[in-house]
C-alpha cells in the first residue's frame, strides 16, 4: 500500500475542459485597454478641442453692416429714393481676445488630463482583471490536481478495504474528501468563468469570457529610498491634475466673462444718398463702458465652481498620496506573505503530509489525519498562487501610477 500511496501523492492529472476561444496575455490586455471605445473617444475629444481652439480669432466682434432704404416725399421737386448705409467694427479693450484663448487652452489641458485619468483607470482595471483571472486559473489547476489525487487516494483506500487493510470508515472519509475536492473544482471553474467575463468587460471585448495566457508581470520598481519622494509627487497623477485644471478652467472662464463686459470701442463709416443727387459721408464712434453690468450674474457661477474645485483638488491630492503610499506598502506586504507561504508554510505542510502518510501506513495514524493534512496542503497551494497574483498586482499598480506621474510631469512642462 505504501508504493500505491506514494504514487498517488506524485500524480499530476488534469481534467479536460473547454478553453475560451480567446487567450490574452498581460501585455495584450494593457494594449487593448487603450483601445477601448471610451478611451478613444476621450482622445478624439482632446484632438477636436485643440483643432477648434487653434481657429479662435483674435477679433472678438464681427463687423456690422446697416442698410436703410427710404424715400424723400417732400418737397415734391426732390421726391425720390434714398438710402443710408454704414459699417461698424468693435474692439474689446479689456483683453477679451487673450482671455478667450487662455480659457480655451486651459479647457483643452483639462480634457487631456481627463483622458489620461480615464486611460490610467482602464489600464489599472485591465491589469487587475487579468491578474485576478490568472490567479483563478492557477487555483483551478491546483484544485483539479488535488481532485485527481483525491480520486486516486479514494480508490487506493477502497482496495485497502478489500484487503482488510483499512476500515469502512476510512474508505468513507476518503470518498468524502474526493467529493469535497470535486466540489472545490466546480467552484473554481465558476470563478474562472466570472473572472474571464470581467476581463472581457474591462477590455470591451464582448460578452464571451477570455483566458489569461502567459506569465505574471514583474515590472521593475525604483529603489526603496525613492518611495517617500514619489508619494510627495503624487499630485502629478492625472486624477489630481484633472481637478487642478478644472479649477483653473473655471477661473479662466471667469476672467473671460469679466473681459467680455469690459470697455468696447466701436468705429464705423456711414454713407447717405441725399436726393436728388447728393451723397453725404459720416464717421461713427462708439464706446461701451462697464458702468453697471460687469457680468456678476454669470461670474458668480464660475467663481463659486472654482472655489469648490480648489477644495476638491486638495482632497484629491491627499487621497492620491495616501493611495500611492498604500500601494507601495502592499508591494512589501505581499512579498512578505509570498515568501512565508513559498519558503515556510507550504514546505512544512508537504513535509507534514508525507509524515502523516508514513504514520498511517505504519498503522499508527488515522485516515482523517491524512485527509486533513492533504486539505491543508491543497489550501496552501491555492493561497500561494493567489499570493503570487497579489504581489504582481501590487507591483503593477505602483509601476502604472509612477509612469502616469512621469507623464503628468512631462505634460506640465509642455504647457
Amino acid at each position: 500500500m505504501s508504493v500505491l500511496l506514494a504514487a498517488s501523492l506524485a500524480a499530476n492529472v488534469a481534467l479536460a475542459v473547454t478553453a475560451p476561444s480567446k487567450v490574452v496575455s498581460f501585455d495584450d490586455a494593457i494594449g487593448l485597454s487603450a483601445a477601448s471605445p471610451d478611451v478613444q473617444g476621450a482622445r478624439r475629444a482632446v484632438e477636436k478641442k485643440h483643432e477648434m481652439t487653434s481657429r479662435i480669432s483674435s477679433m472678438t466682434e464681427n463687423p456690422q453692416i446697416y442698410l436703410q432704404p427710404g424715400m424723400r416725399l417732400l418737397p415734391a421737386e426732390n421726391k425720390g429714393w434714398e438710402v443710408q448705409g454704414s459699417v461698424m467694427q468693435s474692439w474689446n479693450l479689456a483683453g477679451l481676445a487673450s482671455a478667450r484663448k487662455n480659457a480655451a487652452s486651459v479647457e483643452a489641458a483639462e480634457l487631456s488630463a481627463e483622458a489620461r485619468a480615464l486611460a490610467l483607470s482602464r489600464r489599472l482595471g485591465a491589469a487587475r482583471a487579468w491578474i485576478d483571472l490568472w490567479a483563478a486559473q492557477r487555483t483551478l489547476e491546483v484544485a483539479r490536481r488535488e481532485a485527481a489525487l483525491g480520486g486516486d487516494f479514494a480508490r487506493l483506500v477502497d482496495k485497502a478495504l478489500a484487503a482488510s487493510a483499512a476500515t469502512k470508515a476510512d474508505a468513507a472519509d476518503a470518498r468524502a474528501y474526493h467529493a469535497e475536492a470535486r466540489l472545490v473544482v466546480i467552484g473554481a471553474e465558476g470563478e474562472v468563468f466570472e473572472r474571464g467575463l470581467e476581463l472581457s468587460r474591462a477590455l470591451a471585448a464582448g460578452a464571451e469570457p477570455v483566458a489569461a495566457g502567459g506569465d505574471l508581470p514583474s515590472p521593475a520598481l525604483p529603489a526603496r529610498a525613492t518611495w517617500p519622494g514619489a508619494v510627495r509627487r503624487a499630485s502629478a497623477l492625472p486624477s489630481v491634475q484633472k481637478k487642478a485644471l478644472a479649477a483653473e478652467a473655471e477661473r479662466a472662464r471667469d476672467a473671460e466673462e469679466r473681459a467680455a463686459r469690459g470697455t468696447v470701442l466701436s468705429l464705423g463709416v456711414a454713407v447717405q444718398r441725399d436726393s436728388p443727387g447728393g451723397f453725404v459721408a459720416y464717421g461713427a464712434l462708439g464706446l461701451t463702458l462697464p458702468t453697471f453690468n460687469r457680468g456678476e450674474r454669470e461670474r458668480s457661477v464660475t467663481a463659486a465652481r472654482a472655489a469648490q474645485l480648489e477644495g476638491d483638488k486638495q482632497r484629491e491630492a491627499a487621497d492620491a498620496a495616501a493611495d500611492l503610499a498604500m500601494a507601495l506598502h502592499e508591494v512589501e506586504h505581499t512579498q512578505e506573505v509570498l515568501d512565508a507561504l513559498q519558503n515556510e508554510i507550504l514546505p512544512a505542510l508537504d513535509e507534514g503530509l508525507a509524515a502523516r502518510v508514513r504514520i498511517f501506513e505504519g498503522g499508527e495514524g488515522t485516515i482523517l489525519e491524512v485527509v486533513q493534512a492533504r486539505r491543508n496542503a491543497a489550501a496552501a497551494r491555492g493561497r500561494l498562487e493567489r499570493a503570487r497574483a497579489e504581489n504582481a498586482w501590487a507591483k503593477v499598480k505602483v509601476f502604472l501610477l509612477l509612469a502616469a506621474m512621469d507623464a503628468g510631469k512631462a505634460g506640465e512642462k509642455a504647457r
